[in-house]
């Protein structure tokens, strides 16, 4: 028998697809667009964007599926399925993916007052294998007002408190602060008159920051960040 060449093969192919798809319309059948089910899905999962903004590439996904699967199945009415579910996943990306991000965002920027950068200790630990002892984002925080969530280590003060140091974890106790390093604390200083009772509950405080890098190398060491707090939630 003779080996037919790759034309031939490509061409016998396309004549088996056209024989098949003129055997389905015949009978009626059409076969679900794959990307109208997948856009389907991404638009469900979007809802996830009302937990973290990185979750945005769902809805983007989904868009897109849905808009090939609708592409396809109008070139092909009468072999495809799915644009209903093409259609219901791309307004599931777009509803969950815009209110999602824009509720993330807002809440974010609730958490700060006007006028203050929100920070989380993350941003004040150096990178690793980096030699400064302070982060880079800390460096470029100098000066500047800022807003950081806490809690505040018990001292021999537990009312009428106006300096006191904050860290991440309400687990970092005084027995267990020597634990820490020392970006892990900030050295929190209330002005204006602001005064706090000690309490185990999570609190914000915005003001200047400032740090002190070259504290590491006295006697005794010290507080490398300090926040100037003129605003307490």
């Amino acid at each position: 028998m003779a080996v037919g060449t790759p034309a031939d093969k490509i061409a016998a192919s396309e004549m088996r697809r056209t024989y098949k798809l003129a055997a389905q319309s015949r009978s009626g059948y059409r076969a679900i667009q794959p990307q109208a089910v997948i856009s389907l899905v991404l638009g469900i999962l979007s809802v996830i964007c009302f937990l973290t903004v990185y979750a945005v590439i769902l809805p983007i996904a989904g868009v897109a599926f849905g808009w090939v699967a609708r592409r396809e199945i109008l070139r092909l009415p009468k072999e495809r399925l799915g644009l209903g579910m093409a259609k219901t996943g791309v307004l599931f990306s777009l509803v969950f993916g815009l209110s999602g991000t824009s509720w993330v965002m807002y809440n974010f920027l609730a958490a700060s007052p006007p006028g203050y950068r929100l920070i989380t200790f993350a941003d004040l630990q150096p990178d690793p294998g980096d030699r400064s002892p302070i982060s880079k984002k800390a460096e470029d925080l100098e000066g500047k007002k800022v807003f950081l969530y806490g809690h505040m280590v018990a001292g021999q003060k537990a009312f009428g408190i106006t300096d006191f140091v904050m860290v991440a974890e309400l687990a970092h106790c005084n027995f267990c602060q020597g634990q820490l390093k020392p970006t892990q604390m900030v050295e929190i200083h209330l002005k204006n008159g602001i005064k706090l009772d000690y309490s185990t509950k999570r609190i914000g405080v915005g003001g200047v920051f400032t740090s002190q890098p070259d504290v590491l190398n006295q006697q005794f060491g010290g507080m490398i960040y300090r926040i100037e707090a003129d605003v307490v939630r």
